[in-house]
């Protein structure tokens, strides 16, 4: 990944290594400048794999047992393949993301496992546009729907003011309302929902001890290299949640997992458990309702 070229992101970093609270505040300060008087809680799924796919359904009806409606960004690649699937969870209410067409993961035999590939900063504009839009056919054309929002493959690649600005360029004219392509650092940056670029953005929500870090399933729960494992999941899935009752912040915890990566992890569902005793579920395509942007 690219650094961010940001005078303030050294300032964020040292701030987030040793004053976590302070940029919580700063998030519910900016929240209640945009108008929202309450926290959400969106929650998002990233099928990358087939077995991301294998593992949706019993994870969508853990989750919408705990209150929650999820949102999917699929590949058109896989949507095409595995049609079935996605459609049950059309029919039940899912919100389905514009993810790109390409499969951006790949099967490395040699490692014995799934890599990224296909990084919308290695490519050309004309090929991030080709890209998109074949992803949008594909909804249409397989589950019926016009999507609202958009995620870049591997988030977070598309990185710095002019990228996002041409991003948000190329979804306009497509009818994009939202993209929620973005990591934490924007949230601390601009507010956990900003029109800088063009569209509204929704930047994914980071772990609360370290604020521009992505609370991820890969990090936690899958990575072969990790650190850190599923009880520091939900250590700061509590260490968050107790920070919210204690200050009522307002705004958006906006998280999201690879299906695969927790379909049996009970401290993944303890979490969202959690999250949603302090903040009232909502679907991406419906914030945009609660902010005055």
């Amino acid at each position: 990944m690219k650094p961010v070229r940001d005078s303030l992101k050294t300032a964020y970093g040292m701030l987030a290594r040793f004053r976590p609270a302070s940029f919580w505040r700063t998030v519910d300060r900016r929240s209640r400048k945009i108008g929202f008087r309450k926290l959400y809680l969106a929650l998002s799924f990233d099928c990358d794999t087939p077995e991301d796919t294998a593992a949706a359904l019993e994870v969508d009806a853990r989750v919408r047992d705990l209150g929650i409606y999820p949102a999917y960004a699929v590949p058109g690649a896989i949507l095409e393949i595995e049609t079935g699937v996605y459609s049950t969870l059309r029919d039940k209410g899912a919100e389905f993301l514009n993810h790109g067409y390409a499969q951006h993961t790949f099967w490395n035999q040699a490692k014995n496992r799934y890599e990224s590939c296909f990084f919308y900063d290695a490519l050309s504009w004309e090929q991030i546009r080709d890209d998109i839009r074949r992803g949008a056919d594909v909804l249409n054309r397989t589950l019926g729907v016009s999507p609202l929002g958009f995620r870049a493959p591997h988030f977070g690649t598309l990185r710095g003011k002019r990228r996002l600005r041409q991003l948000h360029a190329v979804l306009a004219p497509m009818g994009f309302a939202y993209s929620t392509s973005t990591d934490p650092y924007y949230t601390f940056r601009y507010g956990p929902a900003f029109k800088k670029f063009g569209l509204l953005e929704l930047p994914v929500t980071g772990m609360f001890s370290r604020p521009l870090s992505i609370l991820d399933s890969w990090g936690f729960f899958a990575a072969p290299d990790r650190t850190l494992g599923p009880d520091d999941f939900l250590a700061e899935a509590k260490k968050m949640v107790n920070y919210c009752r204690e200050t009522q912040m307002v705004g958006i915890l906006n998280f999201y997992a690879d299906p695969s990566h927790v379909r049996q992890e009970s401290r993944f569902y303890q979490a969202v458990e959690l999250w949603r005793a302090v903040a009232e579920s909502v679907q991406l395509r419906n914030l945009c309702r609660a902010i005055n942007l």
